[in-house]
This record gives structure tokens, C-alpha cells and sequence, in this order.
């Protein structure tokens, strides 16, 4: 509901608006009319289960149909319609509502086989696992796959060597360890997770680059740096666009995080990650 989304954004993480650190997302006046909004779609679906709910395939409880994996036809003009009743909502103009991640990750889960290449097979079973886990909690996400650039020169993906772009630094007993950034993380104030996934085909001697995973937005060690606001939630009469649909950008900076086993989906495998992009998911193209 769009009370219990509200009540997640106030769980500790570290989210800055210039030098300022939020403590509070819901009331922030940068983020309050947004957030505001966000709530009223996860409340949209319950108003319009008709449209929005289909049943979990495998356990029968209710889902939005953004996140069912289509097997036909039929599928297919349902999730349609609740994409449609999520858009109408906004007029169109906040792109990175929840539904936008539930679709990509429903289409992950449905191409295993393509995650499993490069011997990449137990991160496609976690892939699966934590579709799961979404649906059935309908998480709200954030994603991140643009490496931020350092020196056009040497072009937009990372090389051998380059520290500022996240990159896996270790092991431990539970997991990985990352370091680096990434960009261009929209909707992540009001992410209850944030995603690591391929973006451009990484170049030779990048492996540490080749990571995909996914983790709480408190998660320790996680900086969010959020572009300006174009809020105005004092004055939704005179604003009535910025004032409610600011779903914001972030820069985010991943200080030593560590990314459970059971949450990392390719673990420096080149070969894994470039071939989902091959295969899968061409966006950038």
C-alpha cells in the first residue's frame, strides 16, 4: 500500500541534496510531493485490482501485473493495462515508476539462459530468486548502469585500472566487495533497492567492472548524491507538474559495500555480462 511505501522510506540511508543529508524522504519538501504520488500508484493498484493484480503463477497471491513474466497473448493485454492505469496516473510524465523495473527484471527472469552464459549459472538462479522476492513484496527500485566518465578520450565504459568506476574489490565470507560509482540512478530517494545491471559491452581486462546485483537502499556504505530539485510541493496549484513528479536522478557512490552472495548476479564474469547485453538487453543501442 502506499502507506507501507511511505513508512519505508524513513528506514536509515544515506541520500544528500547538495551538503545536505535527508533523514527523511516523505517529508522532505524536495521529495514530498513525489513521494506523495508514488504512494497514491501503490494504492492505484489495490483501487484497480481489476486492472492491476493477477495472480503469483506459483503461489496464487495477488501481484501487479507489471511484474508477471507473459506466457501469452493473454498476458501480455494484461500487463498492458496496468502499465496503462500506472501511466494515466501521472499523465505520462514520471518514466521511472516502480512498474518500469518490474517489467525489466520479469523479462531477466524469463531468459535464464541468457544470464547463465559464461558459466554464469548460479547468479542466474539468484536473478530468479530475487524476481521472486520483488513481486511478491513489490519493491520499489532504482538502477544504475551508466559508469561515470572520467576522460572522454578513453571513452565511456571503464578500462583496466580505473578506480572511480565501480569495480569489486574482494571477497568475504557472505559476499563481494565493491568500490566506485555509477550513474544515473533515477527514482532512488524513493527506492526500497538499488540495481547494479549491464549497460555498454566492457572492453578486455575489465572483469572487476562486470558486476551485477542488487541491494537495500540501507545498505551500509551507499551514498546517493541527488541532481537539484525541480520540487515545488508548497504550491501544487501554481505547480502542478514539478510540484508532484520530480522523480529525481542520483549519482551513486558504492565506500566498500558489501553485496550478499545470495543478491549478486554476475561477479566480475566478462563474458556473462557482456553477453546479456548481446542478447538481452540492447536499451543503449
Amino acid at each position: 500500500t502506499g502507506q507501507q511505501f511511505l513508512e519505508g522510506l524513513k528506514a536509515p540511508r544515506e541520500i544528500y541534496l547538495g551538503t545536505e543529508k535527508v533523514d527523511d524522504v516523505a517529508a522532505h519538501p524536495a521529495f514530498r510531493g513525489a513521494a506523495e504520488e508514488l504512494a497514491a500508484v501503490f494504492d492505484l493498484q489495490h483501487a484497480k485490482a481489476d486492472r492491476c493484480l493477477v495472480p503469483d503463477p506459483e503461489t496464487g497471491e495477488p501481484i501487479n501485473a507489471s511484474h508477471l513474466i507473459p506466457r501469452s497473448r493473454d498476458d501480455l493485454f494484461k500487463r498492458h493495462a496496468a502499465l496503462e492505469v500506472c501511466a494515466e496516473h501521472s499523465v505520462g510524465l514520471m518514466g521511472r515508476t516502480p512498474d518500469y523495473m518490474n517489467v525489466t527484471f520479469a523479462g531477466f527472469a524469463a531468459r535464464p539462459d541468457e544470464w547463465s552464459l559464461g558459466g554464469n549459472e548460479a547468479g542466474a538462479e539468484n536473478l530468479i530468486a530475487f524476481q521472486k522476492d520483488m513481486r511478491r513484496g513489490d519493491l520499489s527500485l532504482s538502477h544504475t548502469i551508466i559508469h561515470p566518465t572520467v576522460d572522454k578520450a578513453l571513452g565511456d565504459v571503464p578500462r583496466p585500472g580505473n578506480d572511480v568506476a565501480l569495480h569489486k574489490v574482494g571477497e568475504t565470507e557472505h559476499g563481494i566487495i565493491v568500490r566506485g560509482s555509477r550513474i544515473l540512478a533515477t527514482l532512488s530517494p524513493f527506492a526500497d533497492e538499488m540495481t547494479v545491471y549491464p549497460a555498454f559491452p566492457l572492453g578486455g581486462g575489465a572483469d572487476a567492472s562486470a558486476l551485477a546485483f542488487s541491494i537495500p537502499m540501507t545498505t551500509p556504505g551507499m551514498k546517493i548524491l541527488c541532481r537539484d530539485s525541480f520540487s515545488h510541493p508548497k504550491h501544487a496549484y501554481d505547480h502542478p507538474l514539478s510540484g508532484r513528479f520530480d522523480e529525481q536522478d542520483a549519482f551513486v557512490i558504492f565506500d566498500d559495500v558489501e553485496v550478499p552472495k545470495d543478491r549478486v548476479f554476475i561477479n566480475a564474469n566478462i563474458a556473462a555480462y557482456n553477453a546479456v547485453m548481446r542478447t538481452s538487453w540492447s536499451s543503449m543501442e
